[in-house]
């Protein structure tokens, strides 16, 4: 037996015991930001927040123009309308394996409800293996290229999810009331330390403009764009607790508190610990949606262009759960409580989660089963062609077993 369960054991209780101890002090914490929520002075918190933009501590602190305590039921469902989800998933290059390639399968689901209801569940396989695909190239200097494995596959496939998203709602009827529904965020995360032509060719050539044909589609029809992001474990929300019960004029984190231990800074009462679900969790009853806040992370300021990324949280029954939708939605109130009401019954009709991202992930999922299968047809695609098959003996070893 490799894992000693026994000894796990004994330390799973030794964790259980500490995180009863912290239980009591974790909840006068979260009462004290119910307080801080329900007394939230939207106007003096923006003063406080334009005044500290240089000094926070805290990132991506939200624009909040709604006190944060306002709760919104959900709207009448129309007659007629449609759910597009998408999903993605993918296969990494692998050194272990003969041949330098990467896959990346995409799944759609298109729900269709009303008088002519329907579904399409599609999934769509590319596989990348010619040089100037398994690789990020600077334009303006030849010799600089970044491969496309690890945090950078990642991200592709982010754009590649939202690259089909647009193909999906480009073949619906265009009067009819659209849901586009991605899994995860709207902020997509890419590790700043990559250089500016990476970014660039993944942010702006590629997610960006993504968002720009959605916008040019919701210009010509009733279209939402949201992703949704299950039991989120976001804080963003609690870091206008922070300044709103900060009580230094300019919340200057550095000088005023840099010399502090976390839980001793007076943010601390109302914030530390605490994530953004545990409060709504407490202000939302079933059916209904946050305010919508406003994100200021550096990745939209600084590469969104025209579209800004704004948020709420909805209590789905099961769980509350994070939407994500562009500034254009946020801003159209007819839009914004489609959104709300068609996510809501996405969750109502799955368990607690949209169905058609449960029915999206089902197309685009690759299973271990799939990876070993593909490996075994790259390799006998390579034999056929009469070219050198290789692996790595590490690799060998794994499919043995010497005792």
């Amino acid at each position: 037996m490799a894992l000693d369960l026994g000894k796990t054991a004994l330390q799973i209780e030794r964790m259980t015991d500490d995180l009863r101890a912290q239980q009591s002090g974790k909840l006068q914490r979260l009462d004290h930001a119910l307080e801080v929520v329900n007394g939230f002075d939207t106007e003096a918190y923006e003063d406080q927040r334009a005044r500290s933009a240089q000094t926070l501590a805290w990132p991506s602190v939200p624009i909040v123009s709604e006190p944060p305590s306002a709760r919104h039921s959900s709207p009448e469902l129309p007659d007629d309308f449609c759910v597009v989800a998408v999903d993605g998933s993918h296969i990494d290059v692998d050194r272990h394996i003969p041949a330098r390639c990467f896959l990346i399968n995409i799944g759609t689901c298109v729900l269709t409800y009303g008088s002519q209801p329907d579904a399409v569940l599609t999934s769509e396989p590319h596989l990348y293996a010619h040089d100037d695909e398994l690789v990020i190239q600077d334009q303006n200097a030849k010799h600089r290229q970044q491969y496309i494995q690890g945090g950078v596959l990642g991200a592709k496939r982010a754009v590649e999810e939202i690259r089909g998203l647009v193909d999906a709602v480009r073949k619906l009827p265009p009067d009819l009331p659209t849901l586009a529904l991605m899994d995860g965020a709207l902020v997509m995360f890419i590790d700043r330390g990559y250089q500016d032509f990476v970014i660039e060719e993944l942010m702006e050539e590629g997610f960006v403009a993504a968002l720009d044909d959605l916008r040019s589609l919701a210009e010509k029809r009733p279209l939402a764009v949201a992703a949704y992001v299950s039991l989120p474990g976001y804080a963003e929300f609690m870091g206008a607790v922070r300044v709103s019960a900060c009580p230094y004029e300019i919340s200057d984190c550095a000088v005023h508190c840099g010399q502090l231990s976390a839980g001793s800074r007076p943010c601390d009462d109302a914030a530390e610990g605490i994530l953004d679900r545990e409060v709504f969790s407490r202000l939302l009853d079933k059916g209904q949606r946050s305010a919508v806040f406003d994100s200021t992370s550096s990745l939209v300021v600084n590469y969104y262009d025209s579209h800004g990324i704004s948020f709420f949280y909805i209590n789905s029954g099961e769980e509350i759960g994070r939407v994500e939708i562009p500034s254009w939605i946020a801003q159209d109130e007819a839009m914004l409580s489609l959104t709300h009401a068609l996510v809501l019954d996405q969750c109502r009709r799955g368990p607690g989660y949209p169905v058609s991202l449960m029915e999206a992930h089902e197309q685009a999922v690759v299973t271990t089963s799939d990876r070993r299968y593909f490996v075994d047809l790259v390799e006998e695609s390579l034999q056929d062609n009469r070219m050198a098959v290789f692996t790595s003996e590490k690799n060998r070893s794994k499919r043995l077993r010497w005792l």
